[in-house]
C-alpha cells in the first residue's frame, strides 16, 4: 500500500502530528500505552516510540488502515462513555475528513456504505 499523507510524513515513516495527538488523546484519558498498543495490535513501547515528539518512531505503511480503523472504534466506544454532549473525536474538531474517512468511520460503526450513479 502507497502510504496516505494524511496520515504520514513519508512512506513507511512518522506519523503525522495530528494523527499522533488523536492517539494521545486517550492518555489522557487513563489508558496506559499498553492498553492503546493492544487496541492497534502493537507493544506498549512501541507506542511510546510512536508518540515520541520530538524522533517519533516509524511504522510501515501497510498497517496504517489497521491503525485508523482501530483508533475509530476506539473513539466510539468512549463517545459511548463519555458524558452527553461530549466526544473524543472532538480532539480532532476542524480537520476535515476525506471520503474515504468518513467511509472508515461509517464501517467502524457496524455499518455499511455503497455508492450508485446519481439520476439524472
Amino acid at each position: 500500500m502507497e502510504y496516505d499523507r494524511r496520515f504520514q510524513d513519508g512512506k513507511n515513516g512518522p506519523l503525522k502530528k495530528e494523527l499522533r495527538d488523536r492517539i494521545n488523546r486517550f492518555r489522557t484519558l487513563g489508558y496506559t500505552l499498553a492498553e492503546i498498543g493492544k487496541a492497534i495490535g502493537f507493544s506498549g513501547p512501541f507506542v511510546s516510540q510512536l508518540l515520541n515528539s520530538t524522533t517519533p518512531g516509524r511504522v510501515r505503511s501497510i498497517h496504517i488502515p489497521r491503525i485508523i480503523k482501530a483508533l475509530e472504534k476506539a473513539e466510539k466506544d468512549e463517545d459511548k462513555k463519555a458524558v452527553p454532549g461530549q466526544k473524543v473525536a472532538d480532539s480532532v474538531a476542524g480537520i476535515p475528513m476525506s471520503l474515504e474517512e468518513h467511509i472508515r468511520a461509517i464501517d467502524a460503526l457496524g455499518f455499511s456504505v455503497t455508492v450508485s450513479p446519481k439520476s439524472r
